[in-house]
């Protein structure tokens, strides 16, 4: 029995990390949140915690108080004010003489790439480095930094069951249409289901095993022609009831545009436009395009925790598709 806190765990990737932890009534989960009240059921073994961020001597006091052993940060956007929360967790789980083991709010790919290969929008990446700078002072603390690639609950959205935010990267299913960065062939992209992660992760930590540096989780790994062709051929099932498949309005833009910054805008973004303001979902979104091409999204096969726990089968690119398209 572990007993794990997660800030952030009412939503998003923290919410499917709290439902994964709580199966079984094996360990104790403690949600860090500023809400008073949370927006779903939970189990016994679920607690909520409402934290002071900003006053580091309670953040250790609860800690200590709760016996806190593992710590994990699914918090965002990284913005200044997230980041600092993040700091002083990191602070006060090396002052808490309990927490021994501490996750960032890290979740994608390595974010040491240079400008050239993964332009993230300022200060994105100078913060993860801050993070992962501020952990390196404390060896006290054993952590590791989750890289499961893109999420693939987007290209299954709305159908999925997902506590993601409705987002759809270059191809847009609902509407049949794409914007594929380079040709969408250029490199292979890692991307895992959030309820693998969460499989993944649990697996993690119930493991005495020390924890690496990184932790690489590969649900598949595919090109986003392939992610493209997959998707008409569902909605070619979905729209004709036959396999013959259903061309999709397709554009590339180039690696010289996206490093600009200029991407092609597809329905899907438009609704996103109302939690996260368009120019910088479309800076975002040109940064990830860019990674694709050059290759940050391609993960590998070797020393990943699909190797250690082989018993964890994720969903492939392919049946996630077609589960959650066919015939809709």
């Amino acid at each position: 029995m572990v007993r794990i806190a997660i800030a952030g765990g009412t939503g998003g990737l923290g919410r499917t990390l709290v439902e994964e932890f709580m199966q079984g009534n094996e360990h104790e989960v403690f949600i860090l949140s500023r809400k008073s009240t949370l927006p779903f059921e939970v189990s016994k073994n679920v607690h909520l915690l409402t934290p002071t961020y900003d006053n580091l001597d309670s953040l250790v006091e609860l800690l200590k108080a709760n016996e806190i052993h593992t710590l994990m940060s699914t918090l965002s956007p990284p913005t200044p004010e997230v980041h600092q929360i993040e700091l002083n967790l990191i602070r006060a789980a090396s002052q808490s003489g309990t927490v021994k083991r501490f996750v960032p709010s890290e979740w994608g790919v390595d974010f040491s790439h240079d400008d050239e290969h993964l332009p993230l929008p300022v200060p994105w990446k100078a913060l993860k480095r801050e993070a992962r700078a501020e952990l390196q002072k404390h060896p006290i603390l054993e952590y590791t930094l989750f890289h499961p690639g893109f999420f693939m609950d987007y290209f299954g959205m709305p159908h999925v069951p997902s506590h993601m935010l409705a987002d759809v990267p270059f191809v847009d299913i609902p509407a049949a249409k794409a914007a594929l960065p380079g040709n969408g062939d250029e490199n292979k992209v890692a991307l895992t289901y959030t309820k693998d992660v969460a499989r993944f992760v649990r697996k993690a930590v119930e493991s005495e095993d020390p924890w690496p540096e990184k932790s690489v989780i590969v649900g598949d790994s595919v090109t986003l022609n392939e992610v493209l062709h997959t998707a008409e051929k569902a909605r070619a099932i979905r729209i004709t009831k036959t396999e013959t498949g259903v061309k999709f309005d397709v554009v590339h833009d180039s690696l010289e545009d996206l490093r600009a910054g200029k991407i092609t805008e597809i329905p899907a973004y438009i609704p996103i436009y109302e939690v996260i303001p368009k120019e910088w979902l479309l800076e975002m979104m040109a940064a990830f395009g860019v990674a694709m091409v050059t290759g940050v999204f391609d993960l590998g096969d070797d020393d990943t925790l699909n190797e250690k726990f082989t018993d964890v089968k994720p969903i492939k690119m392919a049946e996630f598709i077609k589960k959650y398209w066919a015939g809709k």
